[in-house]
């Protein structure tokens, strides 16, 4: 913190908004590729410290934390970016010669897997079917329950 900086709550979050601390937009940049990719490019993200882990790719968190802020710290941005490179469009299948040179996926051989949520898989469903209703509103479902 600066030492001309109120040492009281007003002026850590001052400081943690500040253009001059690097570590927000970081942190901000790997806690939105771990909610995408599954684990963060630093795997301890609750933990930028000392006792934490190092990045795997810092050269990538740096320039995403560049291009965060430069975009005025829109998440909209973020995700986009995010979301149409290459990395994240590539197949999630794993071959053997892929588990063996990256058993964890630490280094981004392959894409992401997850699993889906109920809602998800059911609005698949529907979508698939032809039945799912674009509709936004009206009254709540229940569906047939047994005796």
């Amino acid at each position: 913190m600066p030492d001309d900086a109120p040492v009281n709550r007003l002026g850590l979050a001052l400081w943690l908004a500040s253009d001059e601390n690097p570590l927000t937009p970081r942190v901000t940049v790997n806690r939105a590729w771990e909610a995408i990719f599954g684990h963060g490019i630093v795997e301890t993200s609750e933990d930028f410290g000392s006792q934490g882990e190092r990045p795997t790719h810092p050269e990538l968190l740096d320039w995403l934390a560049a291009e965060f802020l430069r975009e005025g710290e829109h998440f909209k941005a973020l995700h986009r970016l995010m979301g149409t490179s290459a990395t994240y469009r590539q197949s999630a299948r794993a071959t053997p010669a892929l588990v063996e040179k990256d058993p964890y996926n630490r280094l981004l051989a392959r894409g992401p897997r997850f699993r889906l949520e109920a809602e998800m898989v059911r609005d698949l469903a529907l979508s698939a079917s032809g039945l799912l209703s674009e509709k936004v509103g009206g009254p709540s479902v229940f569906p047939d329950q047994p005796d």
